[in-house]
């Protein structure tokens, strides 16, 4: 009797998984990166095979990895854009090694000043700038110095900058993103002259280059992106169970399947059967139009733990396969 009670705890807890709401900042986060990468679609005409989103560059010595938000790659060369979404004002610290924000916060009906300093973003997106141009050299793609630049994009309305700030030509400001995009278009007469003068003397990367870069972008890892019941999601890396043998370079997501009906659980329980979760693996290049290509499927306990070492973390956390939606891989 006590294991038929057991099994009915369990039920029920598998019917009624916690629910994880979206962190509002980090969504924003999130769509400001969108709205950016949207602009140099629609104004600029970039392709998206030439839009890379959030690649972790590995330095000289692979010991740590340097997230860049968006790179974009031109006939000119390649843009390393860091996204910011920040409120408020911006200040540039005297030293210059730090921008310090200032803005209103109301919690719990109180409302107070806030100051966060940050280093400084222009110089860390020059440092991740110069780790890309490395890598790709490391990578057979050799690029000079004029060929890789950095921005940051400030993409939030209300956000307010000082003197240093605003005259910096390597900022964008929320005022100018269609002036920053539209600057990506080519001309009918650029495109003329692309297609009849060599790129040696137009002063512009060959096509050979262009693939070349492409192909060594395209194998920097990004985040995997794990989406809790409820909509959250975290970013980090999928460190997985005992039970999940995951290929890469063949799977692209693993959807969990819940058993959330309590009076079918219950069913099943009477019967001496305990709540599980069955786990599907999906192929990363479909060959078929209507429908998804299945790996694998596994099926768990529904409290089973699943290792995810969510970004910023120094240790691993361990999730419940319940509270799991689904989880997509990186490359």
């Amino acid at each position: 009797m006590l294991g038929l009670t057991n099994r009915i705890l369990h039920v029920q807890q598998a019917s009624n998984p916690s629910k994880y709401d979206e962190d509002k900042q980090r969504l924003a986060g999130r769509q400001a990166e969108d709205h950016i990468e949207n602009l140099l679609k629609e104004l600029g005409g970039i392709p998206n095979c030439n839009i890379f989103r959030s690649l972790r560059v590995p330095d000289e010595f692979q010991t740590r990895r340097h997230e860049i938000d968006l790179i974009v790659l031109t006939n000119y060369g390649l843009y390393c854009i860091e996204v910011k979404n920040w409120a408020g004002k911006l200040i540039s610290c005297k030293n210059g090694d730090f921008w310090e924000q200032r803005k209103t916060v109301t919690k719990e009906n109180k409302t107070f000043s806030q100051q966060t300093q940050y280093p400084n973003p222009l110089s860390e997106s020059k440092k991740k700038t110069n780790i890309l141009r490395l890598h790709l050299l490391r990578s057979g793609v050799c690029l000079p110095d004029s060929k890789c630049t950095s921005r940051v994009v400030l993409t939030n309305k209300s956000c307010k900058v000082d003197d240093t700030i605003k005259n910096d030509p390597t900022v964008i400001r929320y005022e100018n993103l269609h002036i920053f995009a539209t600057s990506f278009q080519q001309s009918y007469s650029t495109i003329l002259t692309d297609m009849v003068v060599p790129s040696f003397f137009r002063g512009t990367l060959s096509s050979t280059q262009l693939q070349q870069i492409r192909g060594s972008l395209g194998q920097i890892g990004t985040w995997d992106v794990l989406q809790l019941n409820g909509g959250k999601k975290l970013i980090g890396d999928y460190k997985g169970c005992p039970e999940i043998s995951v290929n890469r370079k063949e799977v692209n997501q693993m959807v969990f399947s819940h058993s959330r009906n309590s009076t079918t659980g219950t069913f099943w329980a009477v019967l001496g059967y305990s709540p599980t979760t069955c786990v599907t693996m999906y192929k990363r290049e479909q060959t078929s139009w209507f429908a998804k290509e299945i790996v694998a499927s596994v099926t768990l306990p529904y409290n089973h733990n699943i290792g995810f070492k969510i970004a910023g973390d120094t240790t691993e956390a361990k999730i419940s396969a319940n509270d799991i939606d689904t989880i997509f891989f990186s490359t």
